[in-house]
């Protein structure tokens, strides 16, 4: 079964502790498109600390410090945007693992108390480091950037994949050439042993996906589920 993800745009502990409690098995922080800044992050990332299983950050770029800074904040994974090549993808492993297998410099502060006293042990063998794929260019060399050692995982940013393809933006979509696209990727994973998630704008595009193979599903996102329920209470309440 794939792997349920929730989106977090909005950067407030009350909320996204709601949001997480919902049953997700992780939930991303969404600090390049969303809300988030660094206060944001640690902030969201402490209240969630018992509440789910897995918390993961997008991060902004794939910079060594942001990678670095958000995993020292207590994030379980990262999921970086724009992976081009494997040159991207294995700066991307180098800042997020410890060396021998990476060069992240040591300092994991909030991650300390999330690790129970074993952070450096944690960090260094159980963390998710996801690859976004969102380009032609990364298209083109998904096989190699799931070989690189140190990348855990495939994330499809459908938006910008279809806007590379020549699609125009727009997420759960069927047209040929992207399906195509997505089955490629999610071949590559399999192909290399790596976990491939997906950003979904419904449940029933979700169960889709997983059907295809995406092993982790995002199913929609706190500003999304919340401006959909109060649409519908709005409604009901009108008659």
């Amino acid at each position: 079964m794939a792997e349920v993800n929730g989106w977090i745009t909005i950067p407030n502990a009350y909320s996204a502790a709601l949001f997480a409690g919902a049953g997700w098995d992780s939930v991303t922080l969404d600090a390049q498109h969303g809300l988030f800044d660094d206060a944001g992050v640690y902030t969201v990332l402490q209240a969630l600390c018992a509440t789910t299983p897995k918390r993961y950050v997008r991060v902004p770029a794939n910079e060594a410090w942001l990678v670095a800074r958000a995993l020292d904040a207590g994030a379980d994974g990262v999921i970086a945007p724009m992976v081009n090549s494997v040159e991207e993808a294995k700066r991307l492993a180098d800042a997020a693992w410890y060396p021998p297998r990476g060069r992240r410099s040591f300092g994991p502060s909030l991650a300390a108390l999330r690790a129970g006293g074993r952070p450096y042990e944690a960090a260094a063998g159980d963390i998710s480091v996801f690859a976004m794929i969102e380009t032609a260019e990364a298209l083109a060399a998904v096989s190699e950037i799931a070989a690189v050692d140190g990348i855990t995982g495939l994330y499809v940013g459908p938006n910008d994949l279809a806007l590379a393809l020549g699609l125009g933006p727009g997420s759960d979509r069927e047209e040929p050439q992207l399906i195509e696209a997505f089955t490629r990727i999610v071949q590559a994973g399999a192909a290399n042993g790596k976990i491939v998630g997906i950003y979904c704008s419904s449940a029933a595009y979700a169960r889709r996906m997983a059907e295809l193979g995406f092993g982790m599903v995002t199913s929609g996102s706190d500003g999304r589920l919340m401006a959909q329920a109060a649409a519908r209470c709005v409604s009901a309440a009108r008659g």
